[in-house]
């Protein structure tokens, strides 16, 4: 009697338990779906760029979300035996990050993750064999032992096998992946295959504060046979070439004004477009006055790199009179405070001013091409001859902030004697637009679609979004996007489509 009392007692105990781990893994399932991003940099390490995000809702997601159904159905039912399945589950995300780490040793942030599963597949162990023991486990014991039948151990003998060999050939196997994968990723672009219209590329999204999702303010603008770079914040030429824009084919270089988050690049941007195109002549970089001084400092600054290249490469490669960048200084504004600065093959640039103060000028631009119109606000307050410029386009890219989270890390930053950035924090509140204010302009001009670049402050999880964009839904109620590096919005000419796509994985 008192062992069958014991039996009893064990097996409810990890009834409980195991109903404990299938209410966990539904926890971990659902907070994929809502913040997937925070639940990746706590126990899950995965990408959470681009289409990063949507695997882990997806895939990610239904493995929690399927598992905690199989482990609470199997706690709280008498088929205790369905506590296999996922049992098997997560044996086999034990040693995916088992051979991860023997692959890659270099220590990650997964142990605690790897501690949990373990420590759930010997709870789960124990409410399988608890119940396997006892009398009542008939149709448990049925079920074990055709996991474990002779077919079922020869084909998890051959999984094994083909795990090993995996691993014996992994120097093979690392070569030709290489041969083939690399090549064709150099010779195929989704940019290749976009239809003839304006297509707007965000390389950079972020603002001088560290963002480990944005790099610095970059935006590339494809139109018809001329592409134009809008920007060139800190770290951006490498998104570029991750996005597989084109640099070799750049029109022009448009800068918007000249704190360091939207130049810091210029002269790697420079640089590449030169050797990757085979410049004979230097790019032209058009911006406001005072743009002589910005160019001919990085010219200078890369003038010995540039001789490096030259006597190693030759002509073939860095001809020495294409180097560097021409500076084209914009102005002859008139009274409607706007010039048109290019106008060829249906393509047409507009620059304009927009409020920056102290930094005078600052312009904003407007591309139109194919009956498609995109404005580029650069950084400013609410501005009249932007609302004038942006009527009726498509798409509004505007700097914004969100003045109430900058207060709060202003008080964060205080309490900590990190008083600089505190005072940095509420400084930049006024010179860039706030959330609802940019809502307020995309309504009052009729544009098709807002986009939110230039994030302040940064924005690490989606989940905070509704944070940041406060009453902004309520004021303009077309599409709002709060912008991330390797966004595409592609508007095929003589349409009102706009398509969307992920450059950036």
């Amino acid at each position: 009697m008192r062992q069958i009392i014991g039996h009893r007692w064990t097996m409810k105990v990890t009834q409980i338990l195991s109903a404990i781990v299938g209410f966990i893994l539904l926890g971990i399932g659902i907070a994929i779906l809502i913040m997937p991003e925070v639940i990746s940099s706590l126990f899950l390490s995965l990408s959470t760029g681009g289409a990063g995000i949507n695997s882990l809702r997806a895939d990610i997601g239904a493995l929690f979300l399927g598992m905690s159904v199989l482990v609470v159905f199997g706690s709280l039912s008498r088929h205790r035996w369905v506590l296999i399945i996922p049992t098997i589950f997560l044996g086999f995300v034990v040693i995916g990050r088992v051979i991860s780490m023997i692959i890659d040793p270099f220590p990650t942030s997964t142990m605690g993750a790897l501690t949990m599963e373990i420590s759930f597949i010997i709870i789960l162990l124990m409410a399988i064999l608890s119940r396997a023991v006892s009398e009542e486990g008939g149709e448990l014991l049925q079920v074990l032992r055709i996991v474990f039948s002779r077919r079922v151990l020869i084909a998890s003998g051959l999984v094994f096998i083909l795990i090993a060999g995996g691993f014996l050939l992994r120097p093979k196997i690392s070569s030709l992946v290489w041969s083939y994968g690399v090549g064709d990723r150099l010779t195929t672009s989704a940019i290749d295959d976009l239809p003839d219209g304006l297509h707007v590329g965000l390389a950079g999204t972020g603002a001088p504060l560290p963002d480990s999702k944005r790099v610095g303010i970059s935006t590339f603008v494809i139109a018809g046979k001329h592409q134009f770079i809008i920007d060139c914040g800190p770290g951006s030429t490498l998104n570029l070439e991750l996005m597989q824009y084109p640099l070799e084919e750049t029109t022009a270089v448009l800068l918007t004004h000249f704190h360091s988050d939207h130049i810091g690049d210029l002269g790697e941007l420079m640089l590449k477009i030169w050797t990757n195109g085979v410049r004979t002549e230097p790019i032209p970089v058009m911006g406001p006055v005072g743009v002589e001084a910005v160019v001919e400092g990085f010219n200078q600054a890369y003038s010995l790199d540039a001789e490096y290249r030259y006597a190693h490469h030759g002509d073939t490669i860095a001809p020495r009179s294409g180097a560097g960048g021409r500076p084209v200084v914009i102005d002859g504004f008139g009274a409607d405070e706007q010039v048109v600065i290019f106008d060829d093959d249906g393509v047409r640039v507009t620059a304009f001013l927009v409020s920056h103060a102290p930094i005078e000028p600052a312009l904003g631009y407007r591309i139109d091409y194919g009956g498609r119109s995109v404005v580029l606000s650069g950084d400013t307050i609410p501005d009249e001859t932007l609302m004038e410029l942006s009527g009726g386009i498509d798409i509004l890219i505007h700097d914004a902030m969100n003045p109430e989270m900058l207060d709060v890390m202003t008080l964060a930053s205080n309490s900590s004697g990190e008083t600089v950035a505190g005072t940095v924090a509420i400084d930049i509140q006024d010179y860039h637009a706030f959330t609802e204010e940019t809502a307020r302009i995309a309504r009052d001009a009729d544009v098709g679609e807002l986009v939110l670049n230039q994030i302040l402050p940064p924005i690490p999880a989606s989940i905070l979004h509704p944070a940041f964009l406060g009453d902004s839904g309520n004021i303009y109620h077309g599409p709002i996007t709060v912008s991330y590096d390797g966004m595409l919005f592609s508007l095929p000419a003589d349409s009102d489509e706009v398509e969307k796509y992920w450059l950036l994985k």
